[in-house]
């Protein structure tokens, strides 16, 4: 069964999903949605969950904190948005830290992919969600 990355940003959402076999991640999108329009995103993840029709085992969402853990206005939107979405849904949703997920993802598409900063924000978030993914099967899957 597979697992769906979210990185929920203010206007764009990002999403990835790993193989069957929850070995790779790979990014399916860079969802924009307007003033702060959360049902939106709601509705895309009911789509893709029919797309993937019951293969989907979990959905890992970006849990954004300060660096000493505590919550700002990011985490604030991602609590709003799991209570949105959570009794809409029959797949668990786990959180997960994204600190430096966006970071890290412009890093790796600037440095190593040497991509143009148009390019960059085009897709920079459905790589922070593969980043997301890749960190949480990594931290869950070499116990």
């Amino acid at each position: 069964m597979r697992l769906l990355g979210i990185d929920l940003g203010t206007k764009t959402m990002g999403i990835a999903i790993t193989d069957s076999l929850q070995v790779i991640a790979s990014g399916l999108e860079n969802f924009v949605y307007g003033n702060n329009n959360l049902d939106i995103c709601v509705n895309k993840i009911k789509l893709l969950l029919q797309r993937y029709q019951g293969d989907v085992a979990n959905i890992i969402l970006g849990y954004p904190t300060n660096i000493n853990g505590a919550k700002n206005e990011r985490t604030l939107l991602i609590e709003k948005f799991y209570k949105l979405l959570k009794p809409q849904i029959n797949v668990p949703i786990i959180f997960h830290d994204e600190r430096y997920s966006t970071i890290k993802a412009t890093g790796y598409l600037k440095y190593e992919a040497n991509l143009k900063s148009s390019q960059i924000k085009k897709i920079k978030d459905k790589m922070s969600a593969v980043i997301i993914l890749d960190e949480y099967m990594q931290s869950h899957h070499n116990n």
